[in-house]
């Protein structure tokens, strides 16, 4: 009896875990895209509302007011910080293609000695390989004439459409924002004792603390990698350190794409030109971001969020499959939401047995007397 209690156990448990992972996914699937901008809303709500809130109690500002006021500042100096660093980039980005006919001639010299080299090897008359090169190079640019060229203009349109719409998504979020810090209040006021608030305000807290975790943990990992990046290339005296760290550190945080496409070839040319040094230091750099990015990502984000890190990354690996890049993030959070919500259905059927077997004692008892 006891065995087909537990089975009948399992089975629901199971049956409740499907419906609930089918409902994550159809809501990812096509409500996310609807509502993805009034979440962006409620976390810049979420940021300026200790900063709103000190306005109203202190100095009797509206909500309305302060928000905006709050807003503006948020939005002030994360503009100040992108120009900052915006700058030395753009500096270095300047400063390297001024330097690219430089480069480009010390790349022709060295393809000039690569084709020597191969018509010595397989025995080819001097200056074959280089012809080939030369054709290849000729066909590649005709088919960049072709095909590329004359899509620029549509696809400059195309991106001008996105950036309007992307100015006027970004206008409606910092207008919900300033609009949910103002009516949080007095919605969690009318809806704080219905039973559909508490179940949804368990599972949105327990996401936003474990966003704030997950995005803290990208965010310190990135720093590393970059870091580690700079530092390298500091070592072996790149004057684009800086700019060349951060890129090799936003690639790294992709993951079908990595920081080995910059710093291997980058290593193998070295060892090729006889820099052993440079090749040395940017394979321990690519290695030294591995590490960090497999051992401190699912052990780090998996700690922070209450979730194993297998889990964690098997989360990660399954979002990606199924939601391309978006997936590495909608991954683990679909998982907090499937914990959360069986925890949830758990805890209440635990509740209302509790329940009903004190009312059958009860009953029990009054029969009894």
């Amino acid at each position: 009896m006891k065995i087909w209690e537990d089975m009948n156990e399992r089975v629901k448990l199971f049956i409740k875990m499907v419906i609930i992972t089918l409902g994550v996914y159809l809501g990812f699937r096509f409500i996310l895209p609807l509502i993805l901008p009034f979440l962006f809303a409620y976390i810049l709500a979420w940021i300026i509302k200790p900063s709103t809130e000190f306005l109203y109690k202190k100095a009797r500002i509206p909500r309305i007011i302060g928000g905006s006021t709050s807003l503006l500042v948020l939005v002030f100096i994360i503009g100040l910080g992108f120009y900052y660093l915006g700058s030395l980039l753009i500096k270095q980005a300047i400063n390297f293609a001024r330097s690219i006919p430089a480069y480009l001639s010390i790349l022709a010299g060295k393809l000039d000695n690569i084709c020597s080299s191969c018509d010595d090897i397989f025995g080819l008359v001097a200056g074959s390989a280089r012809e080939v090169m030369d054709d290849n190079i000729v066909k590649m640019i005709d088919r960049v004439k072709t095909d590329f060229i004359p899509g620029m203009t549509a696809r400059t349109l195309n991106l001008t459409v996105k950036l309007i719409a992307f100015t006027g998504v970004l206008l409606i979020i910092l207008i919900s924002a300033v609009l949910i810090i103002k009516e949080i209040p007095e919605l969690r006021r009318k809806y704080e004792n219905s039973n559909l608030y508490n179940d949804i305000n368990k599972v949105t807290v327990k996401l936003a603390d474990a966003g704030i975790a997950y995005m803290r943990a990208q965010l310190l990992i990135m720093v590393l990698v970059a870091v580690c990046c700079v530092t390298g290339l500091v070592i072996i005296g790149n004057e684009y350190a800086l700019l060349l760290g951060i890129l090799i550190a936003i690639l790294d945080a992709l993951p079908l794409i990595g920081s080995g496409m910059i710093l291997i070839p980058w290593s193998i040319v070295m060892l090729i030109n006889g820099n052993i040094f440079a090749s040395a230091v940017l394979i321990t750099v690519y290695l030294l971001c591995q590490i960090i990015r497999e051992v401190a990502e699912p052990k780090l984000i998996g700690n922070r969020i209450g979730i194993k890190p297998l889990y964690t990354l098997i989360s990660m690996y399954i979002g990606l499959k199924i939601f391309g890049i978006a997936g590495f993030v909608l991954g683990p959070v679909g998982l907090i939401i499937i914990i959360t919500i069986l925890k949830g259905i758990n805890e209440k059927e635990d509740k209302d047995s509790d329940i009903d077997m004190g009312l059958y004692t009860l009953d029990k008892g009054e029969n009894l007397e």
